[in-house]
């Protein structure tokens, strides 16, 4: 590796805390023991690299690292490299405000960052900490989905790295078919090393914040959702959530809303009063005004720094909010965290935005398969204690796969999962439908020696 005379660094093991730092994650079971981790500072340090995993025998695993938020271990790698993207992170804005340039190792923080500066905003990732990279790979719903669709619906272009080391771009008329599979086919297929998105005047103020109800009150929330769906926008959304709060830990259902244009609040005023003033009534009510963006990514940092650092997630899509759905997974979330007090933290999130900027693409146009209507849930399970470990991963796996075959009764669609709530362990048919043929194909064109095996790997030859 010494030979490769590469500009950015190479930490081992023998670079002590610097090596163990870099192989940190947001979740720990994330974590990884690296041979190296190379942090290069330009695009030719990574096709060295390739090339020198490449020449091993075997050849050398290699993971790629943006965020390293996902709580799976594909950026990660066992023995092998990973190209640690940390110093590729810068983001522009074009001179017409129209465009925005972000390099794949950049943080949505970094990205809100300079769309507070320049006064536009991007179909991003809620939290400052996800990495640009991966969510994009994966499909992206994001705060502005309900009025701009998915932030795979808002790449003009796009420069990669491919297996072999080669710099592309790739675009709608620049080498369109590896442009089709990057947007939502995941990293299968190149390293993303820089991005154009479409960009859009701001969208702040924005209301944002909880409303906590009792447990015993799930049905009434649940009404009030289903009838807020009758009157919101693409401008608003919120998430429904099942968690046990503090100090007594009793199970609550908890509303977050996310009102954009909230000038003096005039919007999210009427919007929420029936949350508010109606028959059942938060008694926790904390939502607060954000300027921007950048500002509301923040808004759950003190809960995510309590919150324990085991994580597994995993998620579901579903056609409606239907009573027996919800019912029956709150039973189960309840009796799971009452069993387990050391994974009482688990938790569901419900997310409600609006779908129909999503159906306006086919469900052939992106790699993304599922676009007609549909709401997603993440379940979440964490614990301090890793003797727990197994039984989380069976509660978040069983709950997914309940989901996914109750919604396919209850509205006779199966819509499989998505890519950015997978584990890597799900049939790539299940996530990819019909799409997955074109991509196996893909895939043999672009990477036929494998080289980008980490997430739902898609088969070749198909």
């Amino acid at each position: 590796m010494q030979s490769l005379k590469l500009r950015g660094r190479v930490l081992t093991p023998a670079d002590g805390e610097e090596y163990e730092k870099a192989l940190q994650r947001n979740s720990q079971l994330s974590v990884l023991p690296a041979k190296c981790i190379v942090q290069p500072v330009d695009y030719s340090d990574i096709s060295l690299v390739l090339a020198y995993a490449a020449s091993q025998y075997p050849p050398l695993d290699i993971a790629i690292k943006g965020g390293g938020a996902h709580s799976s271990t594909w950026s990660s790698s066992d023995g092998g490299i990973v190209i640690d993207l940390l110093n590729l992170r810068a983001v522009s804005v074009s001179d017409d405000k129209g465009s925005i340039n972000v390099q794949g190792g950049a943080l949505w923080g970094d990205v809100y960052e300079e769309c507070k500066k320049a006064g536009v905003d991007v179909v991003g990732a809620p939290l400052w900490f996800v990495g640009v990279g991966g969510f994009l790979l994966g499909g992206g719903y994001g705060p502005l989905s309900g009025s701009k669709g998915l932030a795979v619906d808002n790449i003009l272009s796009a420069t990669v790295i491919l297996a072999d080391g080669n710099i592309s771009k790739t675009s709608a008329t620049q080498n369109p078919d590896l442009f089709w599979a990057i947007r939502g086919g995941g990293g299968q297929f190149c390293i993303l090393a820089e991005v154009e998105l479409k960009a859009f005047p701001q969208v702040g103020p924005i209301t944002s914040g909880i409303l906590v109800y009792p447990g015993s009150e799930l049905l009434n929330v649940l009404k009030l959702v289903n009838q807020w769906k009758t009157i919101y926008s693409g401008k608003e959304k919120l998430n429904m959530t099942f968690s046990r709060t503090g100090p007594l830990f009793k199970p609550a259902v908890i509303v977050m809303p996310w009102v954009s244009e909230d000038h003096n609040s005039t919007r999210s005023k009427p919007l929420l009063s029936s949350f508010r003033d109606g028959p059942v009534k938060p008694f926790v009510d904390k939502c607060s005004l954000f300027p921007d963006l950048l500002t509301a990514s923040h808004g759950a940092d003190a809960s995510i720094a309590l919150a324990p650092k085991r994580l597994q997630i995993r998620g579901a899509l579903f056609a409606d909010f239907y009573e027996e759905l919800i019912l029956g997974v709150w039973e189960n979330w309840v009796k799971f965290t009452e069993d387990h007090e050391d994974a009482r933290s688990s938790a569901i999130l419900w997310d409600l935005t609006r779908f129909d900027k999503l159906t306006e693409v086919d469900s052939g146009g992106t790699a993304v398969r599922i676009r007609e209507q549909n709401y997603w849930v993440a379940v979440q399970g964490r614990t301090d204690n890793s003797s727990t470990d197994g039984i989380v991963s069976n509660f978040v796996a069983e709950t997914v796969a309940f989901i996914r075959s109750k919604n396919a009764e209850l509205s006779g669609k199966d819509f499989g999962y998505f890519m950015n709530m997978a584990q890597g362990d799900e049939n790539p048919a299940d996530i990819f439908g019909d799409n997955l043929p074109r991509l196996s194909k893909l895939k043999a064109k672009y990477d036929p020696t494998n080289v980008f095996k980490k997430g739902v790997a898609i088969p070749m030859g198909l």
